[in-house]
């Protein structure tokens, strides 16, 4: 059996089962993703012992669907970011405030590390 070395890991987020029963884990790129989208999703004062974990931009998702919105969405998810995710380098960030469908088109570009390939995480965030 080869022993394989992880910088990073974490629960699959879907708790998925290994043969022996034990949860799946997601590793390196996998575990990053999972750490941002955990950022990303978490209600700020969401997490019992640690209350200023993740983004308090959830109030900001009943404004009014705008630019000046997007711009304090966007300041409040790279602060956290930057904050709770420091293995990973946010080198873009797109936000597309979409009025007529009711929600925001996100793109965050990063490279992890020292390492020169760029990462992509699209998501949208809806009231």
């Amino acid at each position: 059996m080869v022993d394989q070395t992880y910088f990073w890991s974490d629960l699959d987020e879907n708790y998925g089962r290994q043969e022996n029963g034990d949860i799946q884990r997601d590793t390196d790129v996998s575990a990053i993703y999972n750490s941002l989208r955990n950022i990303i999703l978490t209600i700020q004062g969401e997490r019992r012992m640690l209350p200023t974990f993740a983004t308090n931009i959830w109030g900001l998702l009943f404004e009014p669907i705008d630019e000046i919105t997007a711009r304090l969405i966007a300041e409040n998810l790279l602060g956290s970011i930057k904050l709770w995710e420091t293995r990973i380098t946010v080198t873009a960030f797109d936000i597309e405030p979409k009025p007529d469908s009711n929600y925001y088109r996100c793109r965050i570009n990063f490279v992890i590390g020292e390492n020169e390939n760029t990462e992509t995480i699209d998501f949208i965030l809806t009231r």
